[in-house]
């Protein structure tokens, strides 16, 4: 009887010395060899080529009636380019005063334009105004009818352009022998043409603000109504039309993939994605490789933005994108090498199921706004588009 206190005291030692021995330090890393991965992380790069004959430029989404912005300039984006914008005004020849309606005389006047963006690269450039036949078709602008009417005979006035920012809110005033070159005679309707140029010493450009940017084009007219003891008047100019024309729509070339130009250019390119890719990694970086097959085109100092989304379903050129499936870069002017857009984002997408499509849409941004246009290589000539992609694996676990 004296043993069993002894052996029910060495039972109690052992089983705390087991509980002790079993016990969790829940702050400290696991300690049980087979409850640790079974190795390092190494990451690894896979590189997928665009699907042959599944890359494709589409042409014709945006036209120059829907932008915010005439593309004016000499020798941009190409040296064979030359662009003039046109504005069309209407003028009443009569304002009420004094209760009666009266004619007028002007004594100034003062256009306003808001730059939106030109090369400040060329010190010297200028925004020139000339007048146009009031009878101007402006639903057909021919550049060819159009251009030799750019001539001194008609010069109404020109602005230099600030190299200290590429946008700027430009005034012309006309006073004295110049208001003559805007007068409206009877046989124009109360119509007045407007023809734009940029120039300067070398290839130059610019974006104008149309009726649809946040500073239309305007007119305003310092009058004296024709009365006795007539007193200062202004009277406002209703802009009713704002376009462009330019020299030359180059063509698109259907074995290379084009974004950009007017009318706007997207490509949609496929890609293979695997089971392994989908299922078995985790992606770290994806990085879409464009590698253009001639020099971008587009105006120094004002880059376009390379836009890359990935496609909700694949309805092929009227494909919807998933706007939160982003990637983005600039593409400055005369760019050779190869263009880099980080896409992870967009792989993650595909990797959870809500893009099923393995399939992107690449586009130039602001669209039918800007100089920018590029040509890359594709699946039939050049360099095929490729994503070049860093995971880890998933980790081998031991078994316990």
């Amino acid at each position: 009887m004296r043993d069993r206190p002894a052996r029910l005291l060495g039972l109690m030692l052992a089983l705390a010395a087991g509980v002790a021995a079993c016990s969790e330090h829940l702050t400290q890393p696991g300690q049980c060899p087979e409850l640790c991965p079974g190795g390092t992380p190494v990451g690894q790069e896979e590189i997928i080529t665009a699907l042959p004959d599944n890359d494709s430029t589409f042409t014709g989404y945006t036209d120059a009636s829907a932008t915010a912005v005439m593309l004016v300039g000499s020798g941009i984006p190409t040296p064979a380019d030359t662009s003039y914008g046109v504005l069309r005004f209407t003028r009443p020849d009569s304002v009420t005063y004094r209760d009666t309606l009266r004619a007028y005389t002007v004594d100034s006047a003062q256009f306003t334009l808001l730059v939106v963006a030109h090369d400040t690269a060329v010190h010297d450039a200028k925004i020139q105004l000339y007048r146009l036949p009031s009878s101007i078709d402006t639903t057909a602008l021919a550049y060819a009818a159009l251009a030799p009417l750019f001539t001194p005979a008609n010069f109404v006035g020109e602005v230099a352009l600030p190299d200290t920012a590429t946008a700027d809110t430009v005034r012309l005033k006309l006073t004295g022998a110049a208001v003559g070159q805007i007068a409206i005679q009877p046989s124009d309707f109360s119509k007045l043409a407007i023809g734009i140029a940029i120039t300067g010493s070398a290839s130059t450009g610019g974006r104008v603000g149309n009726r649809l940017s946040v500073l239309p084009p305007s007119l305003l007219s310092y009058i004296t109504p024709t009365a006795a003891s007539p007193s200062p008047l202004t009277i406002g100019a209703t802009n009713d039309f704002a376009g462009y024309i330019t020299r030359q729509t180059p063509a698109v070339d259907p074995t290379l993939l084009t974004v950009g130009g007017v009318p706007s250019s997207r490509v949609l390119i496929r890609f293979p994605w695997s089971a392994r890719l989908r299922d078995s990694v985790t992606i770290v970086r994806a990085t879409l490789e464009l590698v253009p097959a001639q020099p971008t085109q587009g105006l120094p100092n004002d880059a376009g933005t390379l836009n890359v989304r990935g496609l909700a379903t694949d309805f092929g050129a009227k494909s919807p994108v998933e706007p939160l499936s982003l990637g983005a870069v600039t593409l400055p002017a005369n760019t050779t090498d190869t263009v880099r857009v980080e896409i992870a984002g967009v792989l993650q997408f595909w990797q959870a199921g809500l893009l099923r499509p393995p399939a992107i849409f690449v586009s130039i941004s602001p669209e039918v706004e800007t100089f920018t246009r590029a040509a890359f290589g594709s699946s039939r000539t050049g360099a095929a588009p490729q994503i070049r992609i860093n995971y880890l694996p998933r980790f081998p676990f031991s078994s316990p």
